[in-house]
């Protein structure tokens, strides 16, 4: 990752899926003893509050690793996988592209695999819908 790309994704708009992965790391910090009651309630409010990724990731400069991944690194891709996971992840265009594959092997009488590949379908909404909280 170039600087100019590490400044991009600092100055990224922070979700709050961001801001709970931060707050979980700050209790395990405070569990771990890293951090005293007084210093993780402040930057617990600071993480709460966060506008930025960079405002996340500076509440752990001074703490040891391991740092929490936010934002593109927590869902281990490129940025415009990033930005499509939290915007639906395209589990929509998935159901539908699976629902006229099923229909296609019905109407063609291939039940079994249209029943397995309908079964594969709802196990990837439900995982879809559970990562995307």
């Amino acid at each position: 990752m170039s600087p100019e790309d590490a400044e991009d994704e600092n100055a990224a708009w922070a979700d709050s899926a961001d801001r709970k992965t931060a707050i979980r790391a700050l209790d395990e910090h405070l569990a771990e003893a890293h951090l005293s009651a007084v210093e993780h309630d402040r930057r617990r409010d600071l993480a709460q509050h966060a506008r930025t990724l960079g405002e996340l990731r500076a509440l752990f400069a001074d703490l040891p690793a391991p740092h929490p991944l936010l934002g593109e690194a927590s869902l281990g891709g490129p940025a415009w996988v990033a930005n499509a996971a939290r915007a639906g992840g395209g589990a929509g265009l998935l159901l539908i592209t699976g629902g006229v594959i099923v229909v296609a092997a019905l109407l063609a009488g291939w039940w079994i695999p249209a029943i397995l590949f309908a079964c594969l379908l709802v196990v990837a909404a439900i995982f879809a819908a559970a990562t995307h909280r």
